[in-house]
């Protein structure tokens, strides 16, 4: 079972907003697209973390590291195979508050933040009157 501490050494990486312990909130983070048939058992002993910078997530792997906790990344939770579901007890880093979107409009290109979505990097190209032909399906992810 994770431990206070542990929580505790979270919340002064990025704040007691950006720790979800909470049950019906972690919920979410639990599961992908992964089909129920091959979807592995995710654990429900998890925290969730929402980092706003590249220094809080080192931050945040080397207290995982010093305690030895797994983490699982999580970006917009559509994939396929598994492979984000947090299958034992860990920390999940959520990459949903890295919303930086740089349109490069003379390149014809895009940087965008881990968790911008799909529909978030439509919108940015549409506004520099450019436009984005990917459209996998899900533009929330």
């Amino acid at each position: 079972m994770l431990d206070s501490r542990l929580i505790d050494d979270l919340r002064r990486v990025v704040g007691d907003r950006w720790v979800v312990c909470e049950r019906d909130s972690v919920m979410d983070y639990l599961l992908d697209e992964t089909p129920d048939v091959v979807r592995p058992k995710p654990s429900s002993d998890i925290v969730v973390v929402k980092p706003h910078s590249a220094e809080e997530v080192s931050e945040i792997l080397k207290v995982a590291n010093e305690r030895r906790v797994p983490v699982y990344p999580a970006g917009g939770r559509t994939g396929l195979v598994g492979g984000s579901i947090p299958t034992e007890p860990g920390i999940v880093v959520s990459m949903e508050r890295f919303k930086r979107i740089e349109i490069d409009e003379e390149n014809l290109m895009a940087t965008v933040g881990a968790g911008v979505t799909l529909g978030e990097l439509i919108e940015a190209a549409e506004r520099a009157g450019l436009f984005f032909p990917l459209h996998p399906g899900d533009e929330g992810a």
